[in-house]
């Protein structure tokens, strides 16, 4: 349903949204958001439709303000859309004449959805500076496009010199599938750092320019940006290590070819998103976007321009000449028709060969890997080294990054360890550490686990404070159980939608003799907790008594799970847990990650 109102007032565009609620149904309490749309004219019906399209996911009462004719006397047309015009939300059409076109905000104060976020969407043209317009002052997002204006290498600077907590560009939106390739090539191994990068585009696009600036800023290296022939889009991305170059190349629609040292060459879909994709993408996430942040700011001043075309660069080798020659399987055809008058193979191995293979992998799958140090101090630098690896790719890839510490001897050694790693600080600044358990005793205590951290060099470690989540201590004056639900509170905060935890990077735990990680003993109730993040222990077989403890779904939700274990009396508990599963007398079976199990182990831990 489609109500126009010429020469109305925001009073008669409230009262007849009510009525058309009551008429239609679209209740208000099911929109989610308020979407501010600020165009022109001649840009309306284009962006009115991409907004329609990407608030489909989002339920959102749609204020397009359109600044119409500033010449003549002030007035205000209306246009309402609600049902089957409006999709999932409702859409009030607000062209502005006159003077009250360079009032928008006091215009739509009185349409804004209560309790409801605020998000701001210019199209086209942006003002100077978004944060401080009217319009971009009352909302949480704004969301420009570099990309649609006539100078989009202006813009960024604009953007980067103007840039408050709560900007985006749908320019760096369309980059997303590009970085999480990027991203995920360098998570494999073997970890090799990255020297240099360049990123080869047509002058002037503002992805390839963000995307240069994301690889200066998260990896520390020198940038080259290339410029290709015009409408080329963005070409290519390499970044080459000592091994060889990681080449991303566009080979053509919608698919880009992804070369590696000692891989073979891969195909990968790589089409670039619509502009309502975009934009729905951007509607899901109400907080500043800090990786954007950075790549704009900090890593975009840092890349260079390179005086040579494309193809000049290419010849010298510094560039990808194009796309990478994928060769064809060379497995037979496996269609039925290929495969009816075929025989069997008489090379296949034998039914028992295959099932022993199936075998080891699920053991090895089960038990976890193994990886071995001499002595329990070369251990901790080993597991430093390879902490450091993973929260640095964190941080590029999600900005964030959530490790758990454990305590104990090689807690304390491998704190020693992590504190001797050199990492810029900018990444130190987005990881937060927590504990797997923690004893319930006044803080500063001898036997607290976050004690042992800081005499072990915790605080040389340039983490922000409040991005150090010790748990409650006995001095707060809590009674057990309210500690284990503050610090459950404390998990929450921090939890992507949806969960009751953050998501663990890489949780690290101690192995006691008999078998116990964090807090969680043998023939324990607390072990089978599913419905808590944290669980207060009393009568601990292990003093103190009083012990907090993360829950084992918890645990187990981490992406790695390392059990980092040294000395000769944990060597039978080590044994006797990796050949267990869910044992309730091991509680070291319970526990796994889900991208990969470790057990880190001295000699004499291992048996030898």
């Amino acid at each position: 349903m489609i109500d126009d109102l010429p020469s109305t007032t925001t009073t008669e565009i409230s009262k007849r949204l009510v009525a058309l609620r009551h008429a239609v149904g679209a209740m208000a309490m099911g929109r989610v958001l308020t979407l501010l749309l600020i165009t022109d004219e001649e840009g309306a019906d284009a962006a009115l439709e991409v907004a329609n399209d990407a608030t489909r996911q989002h339920p959102a009462r749609i204020l397009a303000i359109v600044r119409a004719n500033r010449r003549g006397a002030s007035r205000l047309d209306a246009q309402i859309r609600v049902g089957g015009d409006a999709g999932a939300s409702e859409i009030v059409v607000l062209r502005l004449y006159g003077e009250m076109a360079d009032h928008g905000a006091s215009v739509v104060t009185p349409l804004l959805l209560p309790d409801s976020p605020i998000v701001a969407w210019w199209p086209g043209e942006p003002p100077t500076d978004v944060a401080t317009s009217p319009l971009g002052g009352i909302a949480r997002r704004r969301i420009t496009d570099a990309g649609a204006c006539s100078k989009p290498s202006t813009q960024l600077k604009r953007r980067a010199r103007t840039y408050a907590a709560g900007d985006t560009d749908l320019s760096w939106t369309r980059i997303t599938r590009w970085r999480g390739l990027l991203a995920a090539a360098l998570d494999e191994a073997p970890h090799v750092p990255v020297q240099s990068a360049s990123v080869v585009a047509e002058p002037g696009e503002p992805s390839a320019d963000l995307i240069a600036g994301w690889l200066a800023h998260a990896l520390e290296v020198p940038v080259q940006r290339v410029n290709s022939s015009a409408g080329s889009g963005i070409v290519s991305i390499r970044m080459d290590r000592e091994d060889g170059p990681i080449d991303l190349v566009r080979a053509r629609e919608g698919l880009s070819t992804l070369s590696q040292p000692g891989r073979p060459v891969r195909e990968v879909p790589l089409s670039i998103p619509s502009a309502a994709e975009c934009l729905a993408a951007e509607l899901r996430r109400l907080d500043p976007d800090e990786i954007y942040a950075a790549a704009l700011t900090e890593g975009l001043p840092r890349v260079t321009r390179r005086g040579k075309g494309a193809a000049r660069a290419a010849r010298a080798g510094h560039v990808p000449d194009g796309p990478a020659e994928v060769r064809p399987s060379s497995a037979p055809a496996m269609s039925s028709r290929a495969l009816r008058d075929r025989a069997p193979q008489e090379s296949a191995p034998p039914q028992e060969q295959l099932q022993e293979r199936v075998q080891e992998e699920l053991a090895e799958v089960a038990t976890g890997e193994v990886r071995r140090a001499a002595d329990p101090e070369a251990l901790a630098a080993d597991v430093a080294a390879d902490i450091a690896t993973v929260i640095k790719d964190a941080v590029a890839l999600r900005g964030v990054a959530h490790l758990v510490l454990t305590g104990g001897s090689m807690g304390a050694r491998t704190v020693k360890a992590l504190s001797r790693r050199r990492l810029p600080k900018t990444t130190w600044a987005k990881v937060h550490l927590w504990w797997g358990d923690e004893r319930f005793v006044p803080t500063g205590h001898e036997d607290r686990n976050d004690q042992q951290a800081r005499e072990a060099g915790l605080e040389s470690l340039p983490v922000p404070a409040e991005n150090i989540h010790s748990a409650p201590a006995g001095s707060t004056g809590k009674q057990l159980p309210e500690a284990a639900a503050t610090w459950a509170s404390d998990l929450a905060t921090h939890a992507v939608e949806g969960e009751i935890a953050p998501r663990f990077d890489i949780v690290l735990l101690g192995v006691g003799p008999d078998a116990h990680v964090a807090s969680l003993f043998p023939d324990r109730d607390e072990l089978t907790v599913t419905d808590r993040s944290t669980v207060p222990v009393t009568d601990s077989p292990k003093p103190p008594p009083l012990r907090l403890s993360l829950t084992v779904p918890v645990i187990n939700g981490a992406d790695r799970v390392w059990l980092v274990v040294a000395g000769a009396d944990k060597a039978e508990a080590v044994t006797a847990a990796r050949a267990a599963t869910d044992d309730p007398h091991l509680p070291a079976s319970w526990v796994r990650g889900t991208r990969e199990t470790v057990w880190w182990l001295d000699d004499a831990a291992a048996g030898s």
